[in-house]
């Protein structure tokens, strides 16, 4: 939700001429050159969770990462400093208040590698829209709809009937506060069995996080909520921990905060990591969303190098002059969720597009943008991709639960290829909604459901059902698709030999997947220049043309339409 109130005043004090960054003190970012003299024990201090996480990650149980910093150098800098913010073992770094004075003669000290001043900026962008009436759980029939469908388009009935809802999972959710999450009845079922494993407020250093905003509480039931009747998350046996890090007044400290969430989740056993947060500008530069610039990437792609699978948000930016999805969606190991319009099937038009700066797939996969959430007063309609993200994460929570022994990195890469659209992908949806084949006993066939009449000049391609007078006489027509060896996947198998195989199409799901035509045309640097969607029936004749001069040659043409992949080259 953006803090409009917070502008105004901020735009108040330019008026009077006031300096900004009077108003609060200067953060510095104090990293040392070494952990020399330190001493760590891994089963101390990691949860048994933790320990467990990184064996299955195949990651070192003494990483120098883990160790604590040196007190010789803590208690030199504390003892310049006005007040102590944090400290970071990752990042083997301490964040302190003082004044310039004092950060000259820390500079002079040898066991200080690099300082930084952060100065105050604007807040995070937790943008979305509530609609809330009097608390109750009945719902108008648009409503009910909303509701059923937003797990139906991840079939969640399937999950059910295999009895996976999360159980043994533990995420971890960085927000802005939980507000009523104690009283709140879509959580009675996790708080009976004790399933908030710990809370931490990183803002006012206490554990109370019944504090703040709601977002908190809104994401939470996207995960695992339940109300009466209704489901709400798919992830209902998972268990959680829930980290506070941002506040109404110091908003330059959000991404120390959410650095020191991130090892506080890592230390308490999370598998998965929910951040509906997002970094933007003033704070950042578009050119920034490289997943190696923002403090908050950099800090999310340290939780991945730990094993833990971070979900985020891809913003919200889509109809701003920003566009682009925000950090720390940015960081190449996070999953970047986007939304789509429950009611089009397609994105959103608020939802962030990618790629990433440096031209990565961002977002990978999509969900619903707008959905039911439980908030204060009940069941209300919000949107954001704040909520769609949520929505994967209990999908994920799901998937570990069935294949406990993935890596993070493979838990990422089969839910991007259990994506609706795979391999086709787009940057505004990436690779589609992630869909449960990991269940499916049979086998998968990636059949045509498209003609293909290539020219000289070029391409035409139509539904293979409809009128053939459409095809021209000496064209060929192409319908061939890739070998029964690299287009049908067993699900029998195993989830590492999912992740092997070459394809995994989409005939058999049981939700319904648009039926437009995707395409895109990728370019001889192998990211994509312009893509489409297409709804067949608007179309003169009911098909498509593409001119083999749309761009510099060789470039190719994917598309994907009702289950079909197919991509074309273009050669010289």
């Amino acid at each position: 939700m953006k803090y409009y109130v917070f502008k105004s005043i901020f735009l108040f004090i330019l008026s009077l001429g006031i300096s900004y960054k009077s108003f609060s003190q200067v953060t510095y970012r104090i990293y040392f050159t070494d952990k020399n003299g330190t001493e760590y024990n891994p089963y101390q201090y990691l949860q048994s969770k933790a320990i467990e996480r990184r064996i299955i990650n195949g990651l070192n149980l003494c990483d120098i990462s883990d160790f604590p910093l040196n007190e010789f150098y803590f208690s030199s800098v504390n003892n310049l400093a006005d007040s102590i913010k944090g400290v970071s073992r990752w990042m083997n770094a301490i964040f302190i208040y003082t004044s310039e004075k004092n950060i000259q003669l820390i500079k002079k000290f040898p066991f200080v590698k690099n300082i930084e001043a952060i100065y105050p900026d604007n807040k995070s962008k937790i943008t979305c829209s509530i609609k809330e009436s009097g608390f109750d759980t009945i719902l108008t029939a648009k409503q009910n709809s909303l509701l059923i469908s937003q797990l139906d388009r991840m079939d969640g009935k399937l999950l059910k009937e295999n009895n996976l809802d999360g159980k043994g999972v533990r995420i971890a959710i960085i927000d802005v506060g939980f507000k009523s999450y104690e009283t709140n009845p879509a959580f009675k079922h996790i708080l009976a069995k004790n399933g908030i494993i710990a809370t931490y407020d990183f803002v006012k250093k206490q554990t109370n996080v019944n504090i703040g905003m709601l977002h908190g509480s809104n994401v939470l039931s996207c995960i695992a909520g339940k109300s009466g009747n209704y489901q709400i998350g798919l992830a209902t046996g998972a268990e959680f921990l829930l980290a506070r890090t941002e506040s109404y007044t110091e908003f330059f400290s959000e991404e120390e905060n959410w650095l020191m969430a991130a090892e506080w989740a890592d230390k308490n056993g999370a598998d998965i990591i929910n951040s509906s947060l997002g970094y933007t500008s003033p704070r950042y530069l578009p050119e920034n969303m490289d997943g190696k610039t923002a403090f908050v990437s950099k800090a999310a792609q340290l939780a991945v190098d730990k094993g833990i699978l971070v979900v985020s948000s891809a913003g919200n930016e889509g109809t701003g002059k920003w566009k682009r999805v925000a950090a720390p969606g940015d960081a190449a190991g996070v999953l970047t969720v986007g939304g789509i319009d429950p009611y089009t099937g397609i994105h959103s038009d608020f939802s962030s597009f990618g790629p990433s700066w440096d031209k990565r797939i961002k977002p990978e996969v999509c969900a619903y943008g707008t959905a039911m959430v439980s908030s204060r007063n009940g069941l209300v309609v919000s949107e954001g991709t704040s909520f769609s993200s949520p929505l994967v994460a209990g999908f994920a929570a799901c998937l570990k639960q069935r294949y406990p022994l993935l890596k993070n990195s493979e838990l990422k890469e089969l839910i991007c290829r259990s994506g609706d659209l795979w391999p086709y992908y787009d940057y505004a949806h990436g690779f589609g909604v992630p869909q449960p084949y990991f269940l499916l006993k049979d086998t998968i066939e990636n059949k045509p459901t498209l003609s293909i009449i290539d020219d000289n000049d070029e391409i035409t391609f139509y539904p293979i059902e409809w009128d053939t007078s459409l095809q021209k006489k000496g064209s060929k027509i192409d319908t061939t698709f890739p070998s029964i060896k690299d287009s049908v996947v067993n699900f029998n198998s195993s989830a590492p030999e999912l992740i092997k195989n070459k394809w995994i199409t989409k005939n058999s799901c049981k939700t319904t997947v648009p039926e437009y035509l995707f395409y895109h045309i990728k370019n001889n640097k192998g990211y994509i220049d312009k893509y489409y969607i297409i709804d067949l029936k608007d179309e003169e004749n009911g098909s498509v043309s593409i001119s083999k001069n749309i761009t510099d040659k060789p470039f190719s043409i994917a598309f994907f339409y009702k289950g079909y992949y197919k991509e074309i080259i273009i050669k010289e």
